[in-house]
């Protein structure tokens, strides 16, 4: 018997980075706990198909403009866009974080780039648990990230030389967010200014919850200690986006195509799309092209490859032959359960870590833009496709993901950080 207990979960991102909170808001909810989701348009929606309670943030177009902007997938320039963007977002994030905080009762749990939550926790002295996502955020000297192209020598220099770079990168970081995050603070009483932002303030001091499993990255000891590595979520909105039965057909008439998707919020995607039905013709593969943004699409598909707005990933992915995407934590996860080859297109954020960890483990390949290309993608699919080696590699990261962590025990991790912080 769970004694009832009150979340107030803050996600940021996209819907890889929503769909975490989703499963997780779900599961303290079939407890009986009390959750309730602060959350940006327009992923209230999400929330609330899931059965769960929402505050809403931001508008639409908001989120449209973030997507549109031309900066949002380079390497630099769209880290420098999401730090202009979210201090707009912390005087709607945090007066909503207050209404719902019941002293002694409520546990804040967090995104990582969700600063909005962790002033949120400093001013109103709530207790926060920090979720993260993918390893490359914890930058560590041991066993270092791939950071963006060409940054895979970065892995080869001594540590002293990594912890350098580490200490510019830091400079960096906080020249562009600490501005905005320190300024709000003050606003809302807090005068000590923070810095190191990426390095310490966007972990909670309290716990943080890594949302993946120790095979996939495991924990080092330049990590916080306060880091607790669970399993991957696994969310594919199933439970509200059925197949469709035009997918099913496809699917089942034919043999397993390549999924091409880019990612949900990506709408400048036209090239990947061309070269992923060049890629098909010169192979012979039937494609199977995902993506609300239909405008991106070659004009003209062939009736091999079939084009589709969303699609439960769960339920698709083990049905293909391999997956072509952009490397977001949450796709490559699906891909991972389903025990298929996965090709990465890098862009940036987490993605080139990403990609280097599918290729570590044997069960990918990834390229970045420039090197995207019709030659490169036919190349590395035909051996992905055909190399036994990948295939039982496919196979062992399926059985893994089977015998992860039960999502039991990760609901049990927050109830327990509940009772020791909140009584």
């Amino acid at each position: 018997m769970h004694e009832p207990r009150k979340f107030v979960l803050v996600p940021a991102g996209s819907a890889g980075d929503i769909h975490p909170f989703v499963w997780l808001g779900k599961g303290l909810a079939s407890l009986g706990h009390e959750v309730v989701v602060v959350v940006h348009r327009p992923f209230d929606r999400t929330m609330e198909g899931a059965g769960l309670r929402t505050l809403a943030y931001g508008t639409d177009e908001d989120f449209k403009q973030i997507i549109r902007h031309a900066d949002l997938w380079h390497p630099r320039r769209g880290f420098e866009l999401i730090a202009r963007v979210a201090p707009r977002l912390y005087p709607e994030i945090v007066p909503r974080v207050r209404t719902e905080l019941v002293p002694g009762r409520t546990l804040l749990v967090g995104a990582g780039i969700a600063f909005g939550a962790r002033i949120a926790a400093e001013a109103f002295g709530a207790p926060l648990v920090t979720v993260q996502l993918q390893p490359v955020v914890f930058m560590s000297a041991i066993d270092p990230p791939v950071i963006g192209a060409g940054f895979e020598w970065f892995r080869l220099v001594p540590r002293w030389t990594r912890r350098a770079l580490y200490w510019l990168g830091d400079l960096q970081s906080d020249r562009l967010l600490a501005p905005g995050i320190n300024a709000y603070r003050e606003q809302v009483g807090l005068r000590q200014p923070v810095r190191k932002i990426m390095r310490n303030y966007w972990n909670s001091p309290l716990q943080v919850l890594a949302l993946f499993p120790d095979w996939y990255g495991t924990k080092q000891a330049d990590w916080p200690a306060q880091t607790v590595v669970t399993r991957f979520p696994l969310y594919d909105e199933s439970d509200q986006v059925a197949v469709p039965p035009d997918l099913e057909r496809f699917l089942t008439d034919g043999p397993p195509p390549v999924l091409f998707t880019p990612g949900s919020a990506n709408i400048q995607a036209r090239r990947f799309f061309e070269v992923g039905l060049e890629a098909c013709r010169r192979l012979g593969f039937r494609g199977l092209f995902v993506t609300r943004y239909a405008e991106q699409l070659p004009s003209v598909l062939p009736p091999e490859v079939r084009h589709f707005a969303y699609v439960p990933f769960g339920q698709v992915f083990r049905r293909c032959a391999a997956l072509v995407h952009h490397g977001g934590i949450g796709t490559v996860a699906q891909g991972l359960a389903a025990g298929v080859p996965q090709l990465v297109m890098a862009m940036s954020h987490d993605q080139p870590d990403n990609g280097f960890r599918l290729t570590r483990l044997g069960v990918g390949a990834y390229l970045y833009p420039k090197a995207f290309t019709p030659d490169r993608v036919a190349a590395a699919l035909g051996r992905l496709t055909g190399s036994p080696e990948v295939a039982r590699a496919c196979r062992a990261c399926r059985e893994l993901v089977e015998k992860q962590m039960p999502a039991e025990d990760v609901f049990r991790i927050l109830e327990e950080t509940h009772r020791r912080t909140c009584g």
